[in-house]
């Protein structure tokens, strides 16, 4: 995971990473220590989080379309092979700066399952708060 690899530039622009996803506690912990070992993860399988952030659901065109299945094969390449989907597959992800007083600075929506920002453009808008 390309993010746990910038966590020294994370910390050093004072930003602490948060993951949520849907799974359960057992396969948060599974997935923080293959990808993700100095992260916290946050477990929401009723999807909480995701409803109050006014994060986005998929149609079939968001899971399978010409951009998401390039891209797709594009990770392929680098090999990331893909695990077998949890929760709710239709469930787009966000991004959310939220700075010190927990004013959310920064919001970026994905509009597909490959719609991920750079890390960055993260570093870059995390750096600017």
């Amino acid at each position: 995971m390309q993010l746990h690899r910038e966590k020294d530039r994370f910390d050093s622009i004072g930003v602490t990473v948060t993951l949520v996803g849907m799974g359960t506690p057992k396969q948060a912990e599974a997935f923080r220590k293959n990808h993700a070992p100095s992260f916290t993860i946050i477990c929401d399988p009723r999807k909480i989080l995701y409803k109050a952030y006014g994060l986005l659901q998929a149609g079939i065109t968001g899971i399978v379309s010409p951009k998401t299945i390039i891209r797709g094969l594009g990770a392929l390449g680098r090999g990331h092979l893909p695990g077998l989907p949890s929760g709710d597959i239709f469930q787009l992800s966000g991004i959310f700066i939220i700075d010190k007083n927990m004013v959310v600075r920064y919001v970026r929506y994905a509009v597909n399952i490959s719609d991920n920002p750079s890390i960055y453009e993260i570093i870059r808008e995390a750096s600017a708060i």
